[in-house]
């Protein structure tokens, strides 16, 4: 597994184009793991941006594993609303499906869901990928978890890369995210401590299974 330390955005978004390129797959599918408040949606993001911008066209989309948690309904159906964000709490089966059609299909458009942290819901058919995009970037938490369904995602990405980031730095984000809403200190550390921390430790041990470890400059 590659390391890279040290770099911007641009750099990785020609890196990206490149591999493209000398594809061989009707489609490059690009997975980005990382820790929660890693960076993740901020970098898929701006690489996404990145890459169309210096192509000129609308050639990438990203595509985030969020959009498949499981709605709020269900997730108190279960009694599963205060583990939210765990692996169980997102609909896998479909999330791997969707990924497998994205890298086998090409010529109709596929919808796709969104997560909205304003309704703290999944949003449906927000995202479409169409035929001009051939460069998907795909963001989650447990893009590499070993165990089924998650475990058939591995070898359907043409790289996966791993965000490194700073307990430190991740804390400081969680909590912000998590006080946004109206959450207090306590209340967001109480999230952070009952779920995110967890987490944090079980996408640690999929490291290994990435491509390539990233450190970015800044995000």
């Amino acid at each position: 597994m590659e390391s890279i330390e040290h770099i911007d955005v641009e750099t990785l978004a020609n890196q990206v184009i490149k591999q493209c390129e000398n594809s061989k797959n009707t489609r490059f599918l690009l997975g980005i793991v990382g820790a929660p408040g890693a960076g993740k949606s901020t970098l898929a993001g701006r690489l996404m941006k990145q890459i169309n911008r210096r192509l000129s066209q609308n050639i990438s989309v990203v595509v985030p594993m969020d959009g498949f948690h499981y709605h709020n309904d269900i997730l108190v159906e279960k009694g599963l609303l205060a583990l939210k964000g765990k692996p169980e709490t997102f609909d896998a089966e479909s999330f791997v499906k969707l990924v497998k059609r994205i890298a086998s299909e090409k010529g109709e458009k596929i919808y796709c869901p969104s997560y909205s942290r304003e309704i703290h819901n999944p949003v449906p058919n927000s995202i479409v990928v169409e035929n001009n995009h051939k460069i998907i970037i795909i963001e989650g938490n447990y893009l590499l978890l070993e165990t089924p369904p998650w475990n058939e995602l591995a070898n359907i990405f043409d790289e996966t890369w791993f965000i490194e980031a700073s307990d430190v730095v991740c804390r400081e984000r969680l909590i912000r995210r998590h006080m946004k809403p109206g959450k207090s200190a306590k209340e967001a550390l109480q999230k952070i401590e009952s779920t995110d921390a967890p987490n944090a430790e079980l996408i640690l041990q999929t490291r290994p299974r990435a491509s390539k470890r990233i450190k970015i400059t800044s995000l």
